[in-house]
Protein backbone atom coordinates (compact mmCIF):
# COMPACT_ATOMS: atom_id res chain seq x y z
CA UNK A 1 0.00 0.00 0.00
CA UNK A 2 0.87 3.22 -0.44
CA UNK A 3 2.79 5.48 2.67
CA UNK A 4 -0.31 7.24 3.94
CA UNK A 5 -0.71 9.44 7.33
CA UNK A 6 -4.26 10.07 8.42
CA UNK A 7 -6.65 10.90 5.12
CA UNK A 8 -3.30 11.44 2.85
CA UNK A 9 -2.32 9.33 0.45
CA UNK A 10 1.64 9.36 -1.23
CA UNK A 11 1.97 7.38 -4.36
CA UNK A 12 5.72 5.97 -3.83
CA UNK A 13 6.59 6.22 -7.52
CA UNK A 14 5.24 9.16 -8.89
CA UNK A 15 5.23 12.83 -8.00
CA UNK A 16 1.09 13.10 -7.05
CA UNK A 17 -0.93 12.56 -3.32
CA UNK A 18 -4.37 12.87 -2.34
CA UNK A 19 -5.71 13.88 0.82
CA UNK A 20 -9.01 11.63 0.67
CA UNK A 21 -10.42 11.39 -3.08
CA UNK A 22 -8.68 15.13 -3.96
CA UNK A 23 -5.65 14.57 -5.84
CA UNK A 24 -2.92 17.35 -4.44
CA UNK A 25 -0.90 19.04 -6.94
CA UNK A 26 2.88 18.91 -6.64
CA UNK A 27 5.95 19.08 -8.02
CA UNK A 28 8.88 16.19 -7.30
CA UNK A 29 10.51 18.51 -4.74
CA UNK A 30 7.20 18.91 -2.95
CA UNK A 31 6.49 15.37 -3.26
CA UNK A 32 9.67 13.90 -2.09
CA UNK A 33 9.50 16.19 0.89
CA UNK A 34 6.32 14.79 1.60
CA UNK A 35 6.88 11.34 0.94
CA UNK A 36 9.73 11.67 3.61
CA UNK A 37 7.42 12.86 6.13
CA UNK A 38 4.96 10.87 5.31
CA UNK A 39 7.12 7.43 6.02
CA UNK A 40 8.42 9.03 8.69
CA UNK A 41 5.06 10.21 10.27
CA UNK A 42 5.11 11.05 13.89
CA UNK A 43 8.98 11.41 14.09
CA UNK A 44 11.26 14.52 13.08
CA UNK A 45 13.03 14.51 10.41
CA UNK A 46 16.24 16.11 10.11
CA UNK A 47 17.01 19.02 7.21
CA UNK A 48 20.33 16.97 6.25
CA UNK A 49 18.06 13.81 5.76
CA UNK A 50 16.06 16.00 3.17
CA UNK A 51 18.79 17.73 1.78
CA UNK A 52 20.61 14.36 1.19
CA UNK A 53 17.43 12.88 -0.48
CA UNK A 54 17.31 15.96 -2.72
CA UNK A 55 20.86 15.56 -3.57
CA UNK A 56 20.21 12.47 -4.61
CA UNK A 57 17.16 12.86 -7.24
CA UNK A 58 18.06 12.06 -10.72
CA UNK A 59 19.05 15.36 -12.63
CA UNK A 60 19.85 16.97 -10.00
CA UNK A 61 22.92 18.36 -10.69
CA UNK A 62 23.91 21.10 -7.92
CA UNK A 63 23.46 21.57 -4.25
CA UNK A 64 20.46 23.39 -2.70
CA UNK A 65 19.58 26.79 -1.89
CA UNK A 66 19.71 27.62 2.23
CA UNK A 67 15.91 28.61 1.84
CA UNK A 68 14.90 25.97 -0.43
CA UNK A 69 13.58 23.46 2.44
CA UNK A 70 11.69 26.88 4.18
CA UNK A 71 9.83 27.74 0.60
CA UNK A 72 9.03 23.95 0.03
CA UNK A 73 7.81 23.56 3.77
CA UNK A 74 5.22 26.50 3.39
CA UNK A 75 4.22 25.32 0.12
CA UNK A 76 2.94 22.09 1.38
CA UNK A 77 1.31 23.75 4.37
CA UNK A 78 -0.43 25.08 2.21
CA UNK A 79 -1.47 22.81 0.58
CA UNK A 80 -2.45 20.77 3.72
CA UNK A 81 -4.16 23.35 4.97
CA UNK A 82 -8.01 22.53 5.85
CA UNK A 83 -6.57 18.36 6.79
CA UNK A 84 -6.06 17.16 10.04
CA UNK A 85 -2.35 17.13 9.17
CA UNK A 86 0.24 19.95 10.04
CA UNK A 87 4.06 20.32 9.20
CA UNK A 88 6.12 21.47 12.49
CA UNK A 89 9.11 22.83 12.73
CA UNK A 90 11.09 21.70 15.58
CA UNK A 91 13.57 23.85 16.15
CA UNK A 92 16.96 22.69 16.00
CA UNK A 93 16.29 19.54 15.09
CA UNK A 94 13.69 19.71 11.77
CA UNK A 95 10.79 18.87 10.86
CA UNK A 96 7.46 16.46 12.17
CA UNK A 97 4.29 16.09 9.96
CA UNK A 98 1.61 15.39 12.85
CA UNK A 99 -2.36 14.98 12.92
CA UNK A 100 -4.52 17.41 14.94
CA UNK A 101 -6.02 14.01 16.12
CA UNK A 102 -3.08 12.62 17.51
CA UNK A 103 -2.98 12.56 21.49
Amino acid sequence: PPPAAGSLRVDPVLPRAWLGNEAIELTQREWSLLDLLVRHSGQVVSREDVLAAWQSEPGEAGGVASNALEVYVHRLRRKLAGSTLNIRNIRGLGYLLESANAP
